[in-house]
């Protein structure tokens, strides 16, 4: 048996088979529209925007009923940046000066802005990338039609071994079914971390590349009381 320590961020003990959630980082190969496409790309990224807002609006009332008007505010930060005329402005300035799809320039802006936190010194600042990969996944799901990834479908008592979990995906988890939480990054003020507490959920994060080294299917006890 060996032992791997994180950042304890929800206290608790289980024992659970894991579910190993690799997911791969999505990149948007930057392309070209004609001069005759631009508006259908702004159009497009409209619409886009629209239905995401939809959905943290839905979601924002579910946390809301769920967790209580606090934490609820996650997602409150969510519809802000999808609100913010400066972020917005930004993507459609690029497909109109730069001819180039919808997707390209969501993907182009919100890295831009992941890698601007991430440079920061204030962990509470940086760790807000987590919540700016949550609205990326969103909104370019929309744009190419890729729903999140969802975790209901699991039917028996499982442990999640994550890269990362995006707010969205821990607001929705099961506690009957998830017992555990390990995810290689994070840290403990991200909304993630705030959510497994919330919740109940013992979760480790900061554990760098557990999900190379655990297998679906396989046991493990996740320690989250002595991190």
């Amino acid at each position: 048996m060996w032992t791997k320590r994180g950042i304890k961020v929800s206290p608790g003990i289980a024992i659970a088979r894991a579910v190993v959630i690799d997911a791969k980082d999505r990149l948007i190969p930057r392309r070209s529209v004609g001069t005759d496409k631009v508006q259908a790309e702004q159009e497009r990224l409209d619409q886009a925007l629209n239905a995401s807002r939809a959905d943290i609006q839905l979601q924002h009332e579910q946390a809301e009923a769920r967790f209580g008007a606090d934490l609820a505010r996650i997602f409150s930060f969510h519809l802000g940046m999808l609100e913010d005329t400066h972020v917005l402005d930004q993507m459609k300035q690029m497909i109109g000066q730069q001819h180039i799809t919808a997707e390209y320039a969501v993907f182009s802006v919100l890295r831009d802005l992941v890698k601007a936190l991430q440079k920061t010194d204030n962990p509470y600042v940086s760790e807000r990338a987590g919540d700016i990969w949550d609205i990326e996944r969103r909104v370019l799901g929309h744009l190419i039609g890729e729903a999140q990834a969802e975790l209901g479908h699991l039917t028996h008592e499982s442990a999640i071994v994550a890269r990362d979990l995006t707010p969205s995906q821990t607001a929705t988890l099961d506690k009957s079914k998830i017992k555990a939480i390990a995810i290689d990054a994070g840290g403990q003020t991200s909304h993630t971390a705030i959510l497994a507490h919330a919740l109940g959920i013992p979760a480790i994060v900061g554990l760098e590349n557990l999900t190379a080294e655990v297998n679906t299917g396989d046991q493990i006890i996740i320690d989250a009381n002595n991190g």
